[in-house]
């Protein structure tokens, strides 16, 4: 009996699920579904070789939908925070397009491929970023310098040796808590 290949399945599609593929990959998610309700199926009325076969593909499609979805989603969360940070990203923007164009088009490779990219452009705008607002902020507490404690001055030191390595999230997190701390 294909019980073995029934529960990788059924693992897989909750894997899926996790990552949000109902969301990003509808048809790949929505085929695993179809093939598994037709293994359990064929299981069902003691078809077992077909029951295998069948609970074989939809784990196939479950592992290629959690796969685009993993890679949407991290791509996705990096395109919001770049947003929120209003910085500009085109290129993220068309390589998500690209990605959702391969998905649709049923090609997993240049799904990930694209989305994979989307996320590493994202990341270093992302960063870019954070320099940028970290770089207005540590200008704008070092004309206040002489107000800081000593503790502050380290603070600010930290801050500005994370941009001058282009550390952006160090960087801005470090002057922003400074920032935030002034009167």
């Amino acid at each position: 009996m294909p019980m073995q290949e029934m529960s990788d399945a059924r693992q897989a599609i909750k894997a899926a699920r996790d990552v949000e593929a109902e969301h990003y990959v509808p048809s790949f998610w929505a085929k695993a579904k179809r093939d598994l309700k037709q293994a359990q199926q064929h299981l069902e009325v003691g078809q077992f070789n077909q029951a295998r076969s069948v609970a074989e593909l939809a784990k196939k499609q479950a592992v290629h939908a959690y796969n685009m979805a993993f890679a949407f989603n991290h791509a996705q969360k990096i395109w919001q925070a770049i947003t929120i940070m209003g910085y500009p990203a085109p290129e993220v923007s068309t390589l998500l397009e690209k990605a959702q164009l391969a998905a649709a088009q049923g090609n997993v490779e240049k799904t990930i491929a694209f989305a994979r990219a989307a996320y590493i452009h994202g990341e270093s705008a992302l960063n870019q970023a954070r320099l940028n607002r970290a770089k207005i902020m540590i200008d704008m507490v070092k004309a206040r310098q002489v107000e800081l404690s000593p503790n502050e001055l380290v603070i600010l030191e930290s801050a500005k040796t994370a941009y001058h390595h282009e550390e952006g999230k160090n960087a801005y997190q470090l002057i922003k808590r400074l920032f935030n701390q002034l009167p």
